[in-house]
């Protein structure tokens, strides 16, 4: 969502100028709510006192009204408050012969960020949450050929955390009975695992009978722990398998919540790059008052 800078001052402004507190004035559902007493609760740490206001202006709706009217009149009266930068119906695809299901959306300004919250209905007249998602990740695909060397490379080039790397197999060349000299020799060392999530695994392929293993990188921007991947590639003997449309390393970066994603670099322009896509965690809101 593209928000222009005129819309942001303002609302921020709105924000400065509200006089009543919403932690010092619960808001009570049995009453009409202010402006003021709604934008002191526009922030993440009291937006859930909101949820039975909006249930009261639900309720007071004509009951002629069919679900999309009543969504528009929502999303209508979320815009009448001076906080609120944008307020959308939002459309999702369903199976077909169905019709699509629908969400209201606002947004808000919180320490420079605008905030969209989405509604989380039990009916149309009644709200139970609002849930928000913070883009915290990205994963990127290499194509096949782009080697753990030039992928070490890459990471090194940009101030950004990796989480971690994987998504190719190893095949070694040496005796098969090595397979779990192997195993336990890389699963000491203190870049293969996230404590007890994940380990390094090997099988014997059924046709080969070659050793194939398939790790996780983890803290691998650590120069030294590059190193000793690499080294430990000539010492087992190991060769990545690059023999399928779909080969390649999967590169999962962690990035500091960007709603303009200024400091995040389109990956898709790298010509060795398949494919990028944003991970986010969702947060839940629900009204503490039930």
């Amino acid at each position: 969502m593209k928000v222009d800078k005129v819309s942001l001052i303002i609302a921020a402004a709105s924000l400065l100028l509200v006089i009543a507190g919403c932690g010092k004035n619960d808001i009570d559902d049995n009453d009409t709510i202010s402006e003021g007493e709604f934008c002191s609760c526009a922030n993440l740490e009291q937006i859930d006192k909101t949820i039975p206001v909006v249930n009261q202006y639900l309720r007071g709706l004509g009951k002629n009204l069919d679900d999309e009217q009543r969504f528009h009149a929502l999303a209508g009266w979320f815009k009448s408050f001076p906080c609120i930068i944008d307020a959308r119906i939002i459309s999702y695809e369903t199976s077909e012969g169905h019709p699509p299901k629908r969400d209201v959306a606002f947004s808000f300004m919180e320490e420079g960020i605008a905030r969209e919250l989405i509604l989380g209905f039990s009916t149309i007249n009644k709200v139970l949450s609002y849930h928000y998602d913070i883009i915290n990740g990205v994963y990127v695909k290499t194509k096949k050929d782009f080697t753990i060397d030039k992928v070490f490379d890459f990471i090194n080039s940009l101030d950004i955390d990796v989480n971690y790397i994987y998504g190719v197999t190893y095949i070694s060349s040496m005796p098969s009975e090595n397979l779990q000299y192997i195993l336990d020799n890389l699963n000491a060392k203190p870049y293969t695992s996230e404590g007890n999530m994940w380990r390094v695994s090997g099988y014997l392929h059924y046709l080969t009978n070659q050793i194939h293993i398939s790790p996780r990188l983890y803290d691998i921007k650590n120069k030294d722990y590059q190193a000793d991947w690499l080294k430990s590639m000539d010492d087992y003997q190991l060769v990545e398998d690059m023999r399928y449309d779909f080969s390649g390393h999967s590169i999962v970066f962690q990035i500091q919540e960007d709603p303009e994603n200024k400091g995040t670099p389109n990956f898709e322009e790298y010509d060795f790059v398949e494919w990028a896509e944003f991970s986010y965690n969702r947060y839940m809101i629900f009204d503490k008052s039930l």
